[in-house]
């Protein structure tokens, strides 16, 4: 299955100077790039999901919670505010 893309003027000139010095062909660079994009997207979304599992499950911690988990001291947070 192709599906044309169209990119900026700009984008294709970076596409073949990264081309031409990595002795890569432009196609299997975008499609990297693409799989790699995905690969991150997955992820986040993964991470978001599990995020909002805890919260749902009532597993957070207030702020003052967390810093004092992340050892920061009263006068460090007074200072930082």
């Amino acid at each position: 299955m192709n599906h044309p893309i169209t990119l900026p003027q700009a984008m294709l000139k970076r596409l073949e100077k990264i081309s031409t010095a990595s002795r890569t062909k432009p196609d299997a660079l975008v499609k990297s790039a693409i799989a790699d994009r995905l690969d991150y997207e997955e992820w986040l979304l993964k991470k978001i999901d599990a995020g909002l599992a805890d919260v749902k499950a009532g597993r957070v911690y207030t702020r003052e919670e967390a810093l004092r988990k992340l050892g920061v001291t009263k006068h460090e947070r007074k200072k930082a505010a």
